[in-house]
């Protein structure tokens, strides 16, 4: 019995590694869609990926048209705006744009947003939303948390050695799917 048990594990993390092989060897334009329990869906850009040597694989987040221009808080933001909240994208280009089978941080941090209420014309740091990436055998799924964004907003505040990655695991919480309009990140 326990032989059958091992078997079933190894080919379990076999069939788990396969999935992060095959959505590592992404290549070309992949849809970014962020959705929700509802069935709603929106197509908000794409990643475009490519071989970035050395067992890594680059990217290139591209948004799409309905990303539209906003000016908040004295900056520009591109915002997907729904009946009760906007979301802006807030890219956060602190390394090299490379991910690799177990590394796919500077990729949840180019796909960082700061929500507001759809009519509002300012932008709270402590409304960051942040999508931990996973591989599936789809290809990548985000699950929202929400974090405050002050380490990238005022980068001095951040100890020296951690502001290539400020956020530690105490700065995410988990966020209330009922009281977040689009949850769900997937890159298709």
């Amino acid at each position: 019995m326990k032989k059958i048990i091992l078997r079933l594990l190894l080919a379990c993390s076999g069939m788990i590694g396969m999935a992060q092989v095959e959505a590592l060897n992404l290549q070309g334009s992949h849809d970014i869609v962020l959705s929700n329990a509802a069935g709603e869906r929106h197509r908000i850009g794409s990643v475009i990926f490519s071989d970035g040597g050395n067992g890594k694989t680059a990217f290139q987040v591209e948004m799409a048209a309905n990303m539209e221009d906003y000016f908040l808080a004295m900056r520009p933001f591109r915002c997907l705006t729904g009946e009760k909240q906007r979301l802006c994208w807030f890219p956060v280009k602190n390394e090299a744009a490379l991910i690799s089978a177990d590394d796919l941080l500077p990729l949840e941090y180019a796909l960082m947003f700061m929500r507001t209420k759809a009519k509002d014309l300012h932008v709270n740091p402590f409304n960051g939303l942040y999508y931990k990436l996973r591989w599936t055998e789809k290809g990548i799924s985000g699950t929202l948390f929400e974090v405050d964004m002050a380490p990238f907003i005022a980068p001095d505040t951040v100890p020296i050695e951690r502001r290539q990655r400020p956020l530690q695991d105490k700065d995410f919480f988990d966020a209330d799917a009922n009281s977040n309009w689009l949850p769900v990140l997937s890159i298709e």
